[in-house]
């Protein structure tokens, strides 16, 4: 078998027995699942008429343990798009909720972390297990003592539907308005240095002209070098601040000369 080639699910081993198993997923998640990977086709007939976009605020007595993960509101004025990719990464990554990139602080005498809302419900019971993979984790900068800005990237197989989704994970939502967002999806067979690298790197490409490249890789994951993958970005800054496309300009300028 390739190394390239990544585990799909596994039969659940570990799960605690209650009296609401669900096979594959909830009709909510079926919908928001079916919408965000353009599978509708393969949508169950009771979850044809749910509407995926549908945001439900932490407020309502919703439980999502017993009806399925569903789209929450993100901070500041995010499109209903957003909320989509947030439930699909939720529901990917539900295995692994509690190891994902967290920030904490101490207010008015009480410990608060960016995951405590999230973390604190029930999830739903799958008769599958099917752990995401992680790709990478890299932290873009240090903002001060203590302060980094970790990004932890990951791969999960999609049963039913069979895709992978890739995630991005943080530990604050000032940058995406979520903590966690698909930023891609990929067919059974995908290879590392394939697509699996062009999603990554497009994720970090959005955003590379106003931005000096990551500073720290945390965790290779399944990269077998993502420091080559770092390179292949056009960033707007190089490694000691200067903006690239005046460096260029420079040196352009020296040769002429």
């Amino acid at each position: 078998m390739s190394t390239n080639r990544l585990p799909k699910s596994r039969e659940s081993t570990d799960r605690i027995k209650a009296n609401k198993v669900v096979e594959y997923f909830h009709s909510r998640e079926h919908a928001i699942l079916a919408e965000y990977l353009e599978l509708k086709k393969k949508l169950p007939k009771d979850a044809r008429k749910i509407d995926p976009f549908e945001i439900i605020p932490f407020e309502d007595d919703y439980d999502e343990a017993e009806n399925g993960i569903i789209c929450r509101p993100g901070r500041g004025d995010r499109s209903e798009y957003g909320a989509l990719g947030n439930a699909v990464a939720r529901i990917a990554l539900a295995p692994i909720r509690s190891n994902l990139p967290v920030w904490g602080s101490y207010v008015d005498g009480k410990v608060f972390h960016t995951r405590e809302k999230e973390n604190s419900g029930l999830l739903p019971l799958r008769s599958f297990r099917s752990d995401p993979v992680l790709v990478v984790s890299i932290n873009w900068a240090d903002s001060g003592p203590g302060i980094s800005w970790p990004v932890h990237y990951y791969i999960s197989w999609i049963p039913y539907y069979e895709r992978y989704v890739v995630t991005a994970s943080y530990d604050s939502d000032d940058v995406e308005g979520y903590l966690d967002v698909t930023i891609g999806d990929l067919p059974e067979g995908v290879e590392i240095e394939g697509d699996l690298k062009n999603v990554i790197k497009n994720h970090w490409d959005r955003d590379a002209m106003y931005l000096q490249g990551w500073a720290d890789c945390i965790n290779e994951g399944i990269v077998k070098d993502p420091w080559a993958w770092r390179e292949e970005i056009s960033w707007g800054y190089d490694d000691e601040g200067n903006e690239a496309c005046f460096a260029e300009e420079e040196e352009t300028e020296e040769l002429d000369d």
